[in-house]
């Protein structure tokens, strides 16, 4: 599916930028050219269907390069960055891709280092910086397609128990692709990237980006000064984070003319958050409601009633299912709080080295999210806290 994608996004888009890092940019023609080459390499090191590919590496043209040229040779891409260092032991990797002074000395790991400064600059993109890990070939040909492969592991946040890998399989990508991008070809403008690119918002929204032509504009270190400038810089009009960073930016009371639309994503935004946004910029602030292994969820609209965004998170986006329930498992009536659960096409594959079982899974597919919350008379989800005892983590 991304190997289709990336080629398609190369032959519509060409040298518009895909991603910019400071003053390095990488074209989509140049992410299409040079994963080949390194899908071409990662074949000639022996790395085969189905092994996981550990890209412990800073965010950036080479993170989003190795993952795509793992997907195009059926490799499952784990995206850990420079700080989650304990979790590749968990994956058994057959590779990790890393960059100097990140990794401590590795016990019985194939690792590829490559020469790239996490801090450095450049015009433009140099292949340099990829090593030896490319090769002047073409790829593997193409597999036949399998909705059940699975292409990228991304973690849980950690924040209500130790990170679990959460896998998502083509399944679930074509399910993102299809809600995030439907039939439209370069509909996307430009956007700052809050997250980690390992984590939900990224690895598993990539197909929507290569097809709808976004630029992805990644700060090596998030920070409230740091996404102003970037934004003001770029003219960029989507302004989009957790309810913390977006506490942060409003903080900084810096100006954002070109903005036209926030989007609170992860946890809920509180009203009072929602409101001063709102006041402070005047344009359409919408909350945003997912836990990483539903893939999709909830939200408000930029044309709903301003107070949806401040008591809820909205209503189930389509194609996705919502349901509150109590502890036995039956269906509560609109206004009786429950547990709330997810069911799309887009749910997560299972966890990394764990059998799905109903302590996640409901027998008819819905996924347990550990949060309390209740559905109003107008379809509305509002949440009221945490289930004891569950520990999936939101977005």
């Amino acid at each position: 599916m991304l190997r289709l994608l990336a080629g398609e996004a190369a032959r519509r888009f060409g040298e518009r930028a895909a991603v910019v890092t400071g003053s390095t940019q990488l074209s989509f023609a140049d992410l299409d050219r040079l994963s080949d080459q390194v899908a071409a390499g990662l074949a000639h090191r022996g790395i085969r269907v189905g092994d996981v590919v550990v890209l412990a590496l800073p965010d950036g043209p080479e993170f989003v390069i190795c993952y795509v040229a793992g997907a195009k040779i059926g490799a499952v891409t784990a995206g850990v960055g420079i700080e989650r260092l304990e979790l590749p032991a968990m994956l058994d990797p057959a590779l990790v891709i890393t960059v100097p002074r990140v990794l401590p000395p590795p016990a019985g790991l194939d690792v590829v280092t490559l020469p790239v400064d996490p801090g450095g600059r450049g015009q433009g993109y140099d292949p340099v910086r990829l090593g030896g890990l490319r090769r002047a070939e073409p790829p593997p040909p193409p597999f036949p397609p399998d909705p059940a492969r699975p292409v990228v592991i991304t973690f849980t946040s950690g924040t209500t128990g130790p990170p679990k890998g959460v896998v998502f399989g083509n399944r679930q990508l074509e399910a993102i692709r299809a809600h995030g991008a439907g039939v439209r070809w370069g509909t996307g403008d430009a956007r700052l990237v809050p997250y980690p690119l390992g984590r939900l918002g990224f690895a598993t929204r990539l197909p929507v980006f290569l097809q709808t032509g976004r630029t992805c504009h990644v700060v090596p270190e998030w920070s409230p000064d740091a996404a102003l400038r970037e934004m003001r810089g770029h003219g960029i009009r989507v302004l989009q984070g957790s309810p913390y960073q977006l506490a942060e930016v409003l903080a900084c009371g810096g100006d954002l003319p070109a903005l036209a639309l926030i989007l609170s994503s992860g946890a809920p935004a509180g009203p009072e958050l929602i409101r001063a946004l709102r006041l402070r910029y005047g344009v359409p602030v919408c909350n945003r409601y997912i836990c990483t292994e539903a893939g999709l969820g909830l939200g408000t609209r930029p044309d709903d009633p301003p107070e949806d965004a401040e008591v809820s998170v909205g209503r189930p986006r389509g194609g996705v299912d919502l349901s509150i329930r109590d502890r036995e498992g039956r269906v509560l009536p609109l206004e009786e709080r429950g547990e709330v659960l997810l069911r799309s096409d887009a749910v997560m594959s299972g966890y990394v080295g764990r059998s799905p079982d109903h302590a996640v899974f409901a027998r008819d597919g819905f996924i347990r999210t550990g949060d309390r919350g209740y559905i109003d008379h107008t379809g509305r989800l509002h949440l009221v806290g945490r289930v004891p005892c569950v520990t999936q983590s939101p977005a």
